[in-house]
């Protein structure tokens, strides 16, 4: 791998754009849960959680 690098500079920046991108989905999706997270004990904090409908996004045809 270490010869791609040399003979190929352009593979060494899309080596570094794909790792760099790579942390940025990593730190999205913690994000996303921790939101989630948050939201879901706010929910059961209210008590509201009873009159939610919770869909899942399955057997919705046509998508």
């Amino acid at each position: 791998m270490k010869w791609l690098r040399r003979v190929f500079p352009r593979y060494r920046d899309k080596e570094r754009e794909l790792h760099q991108a790579s942390g940025r989905v990593t730190v999205s999706i913690r994000r996303y849960k921790d939101a989630s997270k948050e939201i879901q004990e706010e929910i059961r904090n209210n008590g509201f959680a009873e009159f939610l409908i919770y869909d899942r996004g399955v057997n919705h045809g046509g998508h």
